[in-house]
């Protein structure tokens, strides 16, 4: 399988962790400029702030697995300095 095509592939993961950080922007100006007085509003915006939050996370962690990974190969691929 295609390193793009997997849940966790390192554009994917790129793409939806900026996706995550737009959304969660979002929901903060949801809550600086909407009125105070409105329950109903803050915790609309408190649930957008927390599905971005959801969605950038997922993305970071694509993305530490990728790097994760990528070190992991580096290092099991023998030197030939080694011996």
């Amino acid at each position: 399988m295609d390193g793009d095509t997997r849940f966790f592939g390192l554009s994917k993961s790129w793409h939806r962790f900026k996706w995550g950080l737009l959304v969660f922007a979002l929901g903060a100006s949801g809550m600086l400029f909407t009125d105070e007085q409105s329950i109903v509003t803050l915790w609309v915006s408190v649930a957008i702030m927390l599905l971005g939050f959801a969605l950038a996370m997922s993305g970071y962690l694509g993305i530490f697995l990728n790097r994760f990974n990528r070190l992991r190969e580096t290092r099991s691929r023998s030197n030939p300095f080694d011996k």
